[in-house]
């Protein structure tokens, strides 16, 4: 009986952890959409790209990595780079993959200089 109890705890846990994990991934969409933040843009693009918090979405996910590159953090240039490169929420597209690996390398991105070596 007591492993059940620790079973039923730990499930308790687990979705407490969810739902604060949910509830700190809606702050920084807060944060985002309030003030233009770069960072928080491509934190909450990419925790809708892996479903980190919230639903996976990749129309989102474009949409906040987009927001993040375009606002000049190098993580969201290469985030988007990476989504170009893999069609992921967009066609595939190596050139314009290209163009924001090199924007996030020109910034000291060490995995957007990598691939830029590797695709070039």
């Amino acid at each position: 009986m007591r492993g059940g109890k620790k079973r039923s705890g730990e499930a308790e846990g687990d979705r407490r952890n969810a739902e604060k994990r949910h509830s700190y991934n809606l702050g920084r969409l807060e944060i985002a959409e309030e003030t233009a933040y770069p960072l928080a843009e491509c934190q909450v693009g990419y925790a809708y790209l892996e479903g980190i918090g919230v639903e996976k979405d990749l129309e989102k996910s474009l949409y906040w990595t987009k927001r993040a590159a375009e606002h000049g953090d190098r993580d969201g240039q290469f985030n988007l780079g990476w989504m170009y490169e893999n069609g992921l929420g967009v066609g595939l597209d190596v050139k314009e993959a290209l163009f924001w690996y090199e924007k996030a390398a020109a910034q000291e991105h060490d995995l957007a200089k990598e691939k830029l070596a590797e695709l070039n």
